[in-house]
């Protein structure tokens, strides 16, 4: 009678250790937001990879990313909750510091995404998932010049480029903004290249030929982004004007509507992500091109992470493709399978 109770007792725990081995992970995901199609293709890869990993994928985020107390307030009921692991993509990572190290108290491996926390964060943040933005930045950059080489290198006059951002805080968005500015200075000569409009990014240089004039709104807004960007383009001698997201990139398009200043040897634009505005616009030739991510690719990718994470498994930084989009290569499948339109 012992040995059938013991042999019972033994059925019993095997069956429920293969039940627990056999229940779905909990992944929390906090995002930007969901007002860009850049995000809705995000969650479309997050729920794709929890589906094929095995994984439960709650996607979150903020009704504007400008609303940073919203998004700490989403990471907080993350941390709460007590997921197998986080996923978070930080509209302003010294703000959500305190909560990364609740979550690194608590056992829960956080897998950055789009932006990255920064900083020491003793061992909460496991990788992070991204674009190389400052690479994309210098890449549109290097694009842009090589279409306006002349303007920039033999004007008897002084020459401007506008260059649109939608906020100083996240760190994509930054590094994006940075790695264009950088590149460009470098291309035209530091000598001769002033940067100007905002004091993040001035350097002012004096008797410059070339000035990049820097427009970031106060608040994450339609009308405060189209009337900086009017700003940028009522310049003189304005050659060229770059947007460092689809936010900033939709309100270029927009806004030329009414100044017509944008095409082929006119004032040469180029954005960044895709979404049907900026797609339309480059198929048009409205713009010259734009960057593209992978934003499919940056969600499975980070919950495909956050799953190895949680199980203990090693994981590592993953820096995912980014492509320049014309209306000429737009159609190449490499190429369309990025544009979220």
């Amino acid at each position: 009678m012992k040995k059938r109770m013991v042999l019972a007792m033994t059925f019993v725990l095997c069956a429920a250790s293969v039940a627990i081995a056999g229940e779905k992970l909990n992944i929390e995901v906090v995002s930007k937001g969901f007002q860009h199609d850049f995000w809705v293709q995000v969650n479309r890869g997050c729920t794709a990879a929890g589906e094929e990993f095995g994984a439960n994928v709650n996607f979150v985020g903020p009704a504007s990313e400008s609303n940073i107390a919203e998004q700490i307030e989403q990471l907080s009921n993350a941390v709460n909750k007590k997921p197998d692991a986080i996923c978070f993509a930080a509209l302003s990572p010294e703000s959500s510091m305190d909560m990364i190290f609740q979550a690194r108290d608590a056992g829960i491996p956080v897998i950055t995404f789009d932006s990255d926390i920064g900083g020491d964060t003793g061992g909460a943040v496991k990788a992070f998932v991204a674009t190389d933005n400052k690479d994309a930045g210098a890449a549109a950059a290097t694009e842009m010049y090589n279409r306006l080489k002349d303007k920039l290198t033999g004007s008897d006059y002084v020459v401007h480029i506008g260059v649109l951002s939608q906020d100083t805080t996240s760190q994509s968005v930054g590094d994006r903004t940075i790695g264009f500015i950088e590149k460009m200075v470098e291309l035209c000569g530091a000598d001769t290249t002033s940067v100007e409009g905002h004091v993040k990014y001035n350097k002012h240089v004096v008797g410059a030929k070339v000035v990049l004039d820097v427009g970031i709104p106060a608040e994450t807004t339609d009308s405060q982004m189209n009337t900086v960007t009017q700003t940028v383009f009522n310049k003189s001698n304005l050659v060229g004007v770059y947007a460092s997201n689809e936010f900033a990139a939709k309100s270029m398009v927009n806004v030329d509507e009414t100044f017509q200043l944008l095409g082929p040897d006119k004032v040469i634009g180029i954005g960044f992500d895709s979404g049907i505005v900026q797609v339309e616009a480059v198929r048009e030739r409205i713009l010259y091109g734009a960057i593209t991510q992978n934003p499919y690719m940056i969600g499975y990718l980070s919950v495909k992470s956050a799953v190895e994470a949680a199980k203990g498994q090693p994981v590592k930084d993953i820096a995912v493709p980014f492509f320049f989009y014309t209306a000429d290569n737009m159609n190449n499948p490499e190429i369309a399978s990025c544009l979220y339109e």
